[in-house]
């Protein structure tokens, strides 16, 4: 058996940096072009259909169910198999199914499409890109993983109005198949040339492993470093991974305001426009917060980096509750609120790496994925319910601003508990 000779890359620009070029690529194609567009089809296709928007939005929740059952088996089979071809398949599904939408004539073709959909973004969504960087990535992980989750934002930011304005000139179904052209072209190219599972299958260390070597040598520590590393076995026996996954499941929770935020915006007397500002308000603070965070991170450790997004969470979610009616105190506090927003998905992956390591962490990922899936399918309930009693969104705000708290204290409990077992 022959053994990888793993050196130092000598090359200016490291290997690393052109596979995440292609991790931004595939996320802004199955994110940006796929998954976050899905909202400006609902109101054309339901009529069309002659069905309500309630059944259509239900094949979303399909989605979301397949996606999330998904999970544990993309875990397990991505560090199995080559991973450029398994995502290029799940790419090729995902961009496939959502382009032949454009043919369906029945509710029960979208319900089909839906698992189709629910497993391709099982394979690609919460999975890959953290497992990717990790492995490709010894330091500036944080800045990697903001930058993957803030390029797919941008790639939304101008897909949803050019995808609005295509629907409105040439209809829904030709602009599904554009759209699902488009998202194949930008991502499956890039992934079948670009990635690579590790940098020891090219004869390379990961990108900052030379440092982190020399500072391990020195006994100088790194607050980005993992504190220990532990298999999925060793995981699910203590107690803070579960404090974990309760962790990853509130930021889903707080993060689902921005789905009610339109309709607090109604709630209070702002017009419907400026409610819709306010999501895009959400959406930019994410971009700048994703950025931002991982940066962030890459200096000061996991631990205060989820301190500053909690803290920007429960400020946002008090600045729209004390603004009211007030237009300007509303978008401020919006875009404030989008750095806890950001923090959904730059926080949990980097919380599992710091605490549990990179030998396992896939599995371990995988299966804290599912809080997020549960946490976000209760979210929408829950919200709904404390408007149909109180007639506010106020309290879904508190509830809100509530998780981040909540978030902030496991990370201080699960950090202390860590560092007494090293």
């Amino acid at each position: 058996m022959s053994t990888v000779d793993v050196r130092p890359t000598t090359t200016r620009v490291h290997r690393a940096w052109w596979v995440l070029v292609a991790c931004c690529l595939m996320f802004g194609g199955i994110v940006g072009v796929i998954g976050n567009s899905a909202g400006i089809y609902l109101k054309p296709v339901s009529e069309e259909l002659g069905v309500s928007l309630a059944a259509l939005n239900g094949y979303m929740t399909v989605v979301a169910l397949v996606m999330t059952a998904t999970l544990p088996i993309a875990g397990w089979v991505l560090p199995r198999f080559k991973v450029q071809v398994v995502l290029a398949v799940a790419l090729t599904l995902g961009t496939g199914t959502y382009a032949a939408s454009a043919l369906f004539t029945s509710l029960t073709h979208w319900y089909i499409a839906a698992v189709a959909l629910g497993i391709s973004f099982g394979f690609l969504l919460y999975v890959p890109i953290p497992l990717l960087v990790n492995n490709w990535f010894r330091r500036r992980n944080g800045l990697a993983i903001g930058l993957t989750a803030a390029f797919a934002s941008l790639v939304a930011a101008f897909v949803n109005p050019i995808g609005g304005a295509l629907i409105d000139s040439i209809g829904w179904r030709e602009t599904r198949a554009i759209m699902g052209g488009i998202g194949f072209l930008m991502s499956v190219p890039a992934v079948l040339l670009l990635i690579r599972y590790s940098p020891e299958q090219v004869g390379l260390k990961p990108y900052g492993a030379e440092a982190e070597e020399e500072a391990e040598a020195s006994g100088a520590g790194s607050a980005t470093a993992p504190v220990s590393t532990f298999s999925l076995r060793q995981a699910v026996r203590m107690p803070q991974f579960w404090m974990v996954m309760v962790l990853a499941g509130l930021f889903a929770l707080g993060a689902s305001m921005l789905q009610q935020t339109p309709s607090h915006a109604s709630a209070v007397g702002i017009a419907s426009a400026t409610g819709a500002a306010g999501v895009s308000a959400i959406m930019i603070g994410g971009i700048v917060g994703k950025l931002g965070l991982g940066w962030l991170h890459d200096r000061v450790g996991v631990v205060a980096t989820t301190m500053v997004s909690t803290a920007l969470g429960v400020a946002g979610a008090a600045t729209v509750i004390t603004s009211g009616d007030q237009v300007t105190g509303f978008l401020a506090g919006c875009f404030i609120f989008g750095g806890a927003y950001a923090g959904l998905v730059v926080v949990p992956p980097l919380t599992v790496r710091h605490f549990f390591g990179i030998a396992d962490y896939s599995r371990i990922y995988s299966l804290v994925t599912f809080s997020l899936g549960a946490f976000s399918a209760l979210a929408p309930i829950l919200y709904a319910s404390i408007y149909d009693r109180t007639g506010s969104f106020n309290g879904a705000w508190v509830v809100a601003a509530g998780s981040y708290v909540l978030i902030a204290v496991l990370m201080l409990v699960v950090n202390a508990i860590s560092r007494r077992r090293t």
